[in-house]
């Protein structure tokens, strides 16, 4: 007989907390108790696994159970985000859910199918252009990234088409000091996906994160296609930025030239962070 799961009642949802968070909510699927009420802050990446384990918890036929911010600016905020609009009804409040209009500086896109990519980068590349129209070098470098990495959950994430919808969402926030990148799906996992190539079968989720991030290796056997994401991580670094993936039960992280593996709790998917100065894009710098 098991015992009640924990509780946690996060003040912050974010890269360096969600970890912690997600253990929580995992105990308790497929209903989980997500206790948001003393939240007061939370980041894209936070919010993208939060609307991952909601629809991972839908297709087993449970739902999230969640109690809302106490504060009403980040419970309008949060509502704003579309979280329960990615979750179709699969959730229970504590106290109804207000209305408010979408949040155009923190609203996950979620991309079906490859026709969609343009249109969501397109959006996203007026935004920064709009907003930094002299940082032509990093807002090259997002866009880019989310090329790449949109593409990269349509092609990886489920390559046979079976198994559960993986879901693939993307999501922007300019804060004060920086500009934050998230991308995320519940899809077959980055070891999976390169388990698919024969001369990488059988690796540990480690063993195939420092593949592809290191070493650039790929799942597909011509050397032109693939090394997407060891070029975006090199070019992140390049720009003094912070990048972070998860997949499985792996975790990579790169901060300034030092990069390490280690392990997480396994989730499905690849969830991906990068954070990017917001100084690069203010004083437009071209390379």
């Amino acid at each position: 007989m098991t015992g009640p799961a924990p509780l946690y009642s996060p003040r912050r949802l974010d890269v360096a907390t969600v970890e912690r968070a997600l253990g929580v909510w995992e105990a308790g699927f497929p209903r989980p108790l997500i206790d948001l009420s003393r939240l007061t802050r939370f980041d894209p990446f936070g919010l993208l696994l939060l609307i991952l384990v909601g629809r991972r918890c839908r297709e087993a036929g449970g739902r999230l159970r969640v109690l809302l911010p106490e504060s009403a600016r980040t419970r309008e905020r949060l509502v704003a985000s579309g979280l329960f609009r990615h979750l179709e009804g699969a959730y229970w409040t504590d106290a109804p859910v207000p209305e408010a209009p979408a949040d155009p500086e923190l609203s996950p896109v979620r991309v079906r199918e490859e026709a969609e990519i343009r249109a969501v980068v397109d959006a996203i590349g007026e935004q920064l252009e709009a907003r930094f129209p002299f940082g032509g070098a990093a807002n090259r470098l997002l866009v880019g990234a989310l090329i790449e990495l949109l593409q990269n959950i349509l092609h990886h994430a489920a390559p046979d088409g079976a198994g559960p919808d993986p879901f693939g969402l993307a999501a922007l926030e300019e804060g004060r000091e920086h500009l934050h990148l998230a991308i995320a799906d519940k899809g077959i996992g980055l070891a999976a996906s390169l388990g698919l190539n024969p001369r990488y079968r059988g690796l540990s989720t480690s063993q195939a994160l420092e593949a592809v991030l290191v070493d650039g290796a790929s799942r597909f056997e011509h050397p032109g296609r693939g090394g997407a994401l060891r070029r975006i991580r090199e070019a992140v670094v390049a720009s003094s930025g912070r990048f972070y993936l998860r997949s499985g039960g792996g975790a990579f992280l790169q901060e300034d030239v030092e990069w390490s593996v280690g392990e997480v709790l396994p989730f499905p998917g690849v969830q991906i962070s990068i954070i990017l100065p917001r100084i690069l894009f203010e004083r437009g710098e071209e390379s």
